[in-house]
């Protein structure tokens, strides 16, 4: 079972202070300073691709960790994040995956589970397709990827031919969207939302918006494929 707890989102959760957790800047549009400072405050991990370091710092954070090419941050913002120590690692500007496809990779390689990814949907609309793709790759590997921006947060949630269970905490009467990531998802159950639901969700249609949390242990439950549950906190 996955666990979506609504205080495990914010500052001064357990889930910001876990070793396996971190949150990640990209280089798309953080999100507003109240947002983007709740999010930040209390992550004991923080790394960051390129421009989101200037999202870090604006903020009053310094990034553990700084990937990318450097062609939209600049050379003062890069010096002050190694002045303070950030491990640092250059990458080709011709190269053949993004900053922060290159930066999630490596995280996941470095034994981060549960990764809290901003500025991966504000920007430009090819970035964010393709920051949700690489979410559900990660999605597929068993990582916990959760995509913020401001109130809204995507969590890409696959199964393989077994149900697997994605628990939501604290959530109630706020909407929630599934939107097929698959051809066919296979088979979709609610538990705990204004409209049920006992089905396959397929790509092209949109019966699974505007959806509402009732209970505060709402449960989707998938048995094959890969819904991309979207959340409005």
């Amino acid at each position: 079972m996955l666990l979506l707890q609504a205080e495990n989102l914010l500052a001064g959760t357990s889930a910001a202070n876990d070793k396996q957790t971190a949150v990640v800047l990209l280089g798309g549009n953080p999100p507003q300073a109240e947002w983007l400072a709740a999010y930040l405050k209390s992550a004991a991990y923080l790394a960051a691709a390129d421009a989101g370091a200037a999202a870090a710092l604006a903020a009053g954070r310094v990034p553990h960790l700084l990937v990318g090419d450097f062609d939209s941050l600049t050379e003062p913002l890069l010096t002050e994040c190694r002045s303070a120590g950030a491990e640092i690692i250059t990458l080709p500007a011709a190269k053949d995956l993004t900053d922060g496809e290159f930066l999630l990779d490596l995280l996941v390689g470095r034994g981060f589970r549960r990764l809290l990814v901003l500025g991966a949907l504000g920007g430009r609309t090819d970035h964010l397709l393709a920051n949700i793709a690489c979410a559900e790759k990660l999605a597929r590997q068993g990582i916990c990827v959760m995509l913020a921006h401001d109130a809204e947060i995507l969590v890409p949630f696959c199964a393989a031919d077994e149900p697997r269970t994605l628990q939501l905490g604290g959530f109630a009467g706020r909407t929630l969207s599934l939107i097929s990531l698959a051809e066919e998802s296979r088979l979709v159950q609610l538990k705990g939302f204004a409209y049920p639901l006992q089905s396959a969700l397929r790509r092209q249609q949109s019966l699974g918006i505007s959806n509402i949390v009732q209970t505060n242990n709402a449960q989707i439950t998938l048995t094959d494929g890969s819904l991309l549950v979207c959340l409005n906190l």
